[in-house]
């Protein structure tokens, strides 16, 4: 299984938890327990749960491996990507949508499709519509929970769909868009290109957002009209604008347009026809 989505994601399995285990075992060459008694001591917590729940969830991933003749744990990454929060992220995000099957990303598309409806939904009725949607049996082992959602949420908002107010998910894909434009040598910078030049780069790109194979795979009962987007990545689009990291633009004349989910107080209401990646 690919870092860092099991089947059933706990909320003791928090991205911080798993950052700093890498970071420990990336410094230093030492046990599981010697790891144990620095990351979660006796004095603090005589459980050990949320240690070996995280410890699982990294080694599940090919974070890190333990070596059976020395007993000691090794990290399988690269030590510069679990230097700091943004490297990791952008390594639990390249490792984790190399396997569309998760059930994490299906919820995130998923999610990200509901628009504003998901500003009244509590996590018993996430659940409860995502399951009808995907058609999932009683019995089936990708059901979701309340459990699994609000682990979902924090690692959601750690990889940049969104962020948290009042325990409801902000649909907002600004920080998934930054790492992927950080990371593209694909688009031209600096020069206005056609909205949909971008939509087709971002929906191989990224497939779990807008256009995506696994965001049309996941959408249930969802849909979009033609050339309208999500709330989630109309927002992500506006705040890099508003932060001069993109510039979106409208052609009153342009053969193809393109809609953001309305906003009539930003200077980006609805149309846009071209975008310029400024850097």
């Amino acid at each position: 299984m690919c870092m860092p989505f099991i089947p059933r994601l706990a909320n003791t399995m928090m991205p911080n938890r798993v950052l700093a285990l890498c970071q420990l075992v990336a410094y230093k060459s030492l046990s599981k327990q010697q790891l144990s008694d620095l990351l979660q001591p006796n004095h603090l917590n005589n459980s050990k749960s949320q240690f070996s729940n995280v410890f699982s969830l990294a080694k599940e991933g090919r974070l890190i491996e333990e070596d059976p003749v020395t007993d000691k744990v090794n990290l399988l990454v690269n030590k510069k990507d679990v230097e700091t929060p943004d490297s990791f992220r952008r390594l639990v995000s390249r490792l984790a949508l190399s396997k569309t099957e998760l059930m994490f990303y299906r919820f995130t598309s998923w999610y990200l499709m509901r628009g504003e409806k998901v500003f009244g939904e509590s996590s018993k009725k996430l659940t409860d519509e995502f399951n009808n949607e995907m058609l999932f049996e009683s019995d089936s082992p990708n059901k979701f929970n309340d459990t699994n959602v609000n682990a979902w949420k924090t690692w959601a908002c750690f990889l940049g769909y969104g962020f948290q107010h009042g325990g409801i998910v902000i649909p907002n894909t600004k920080v998934r868009l930054e790492d992927l434009l950080s990371e593209s040598k694909d688009l031209p910078r600096g020069k206005f290109i056609p909205f949909a030049d971008f939509m087709n780069w971002l929906s191989t790109t990224s497939i779990e957002l807008d256009g995506g194979e696994l965001f049309n795979r996941s959408k249930g009962a969802g849909e979009l009209p033609y050339h309208q987007l999500s709330l989630g990545l109309s927002s992500g689009l506006r705040a890099l604008h508003d932060h001069k990291i993109i510039e979106l633009h409208y052609q009153s004349d342009a053969l193809d347009t393109w809609f953001l989910t309305k906003c009539k107080t930003h200077e980006i209401i609805m149309e846009v026809s071209e975008i310029n990646i400024r850097r």
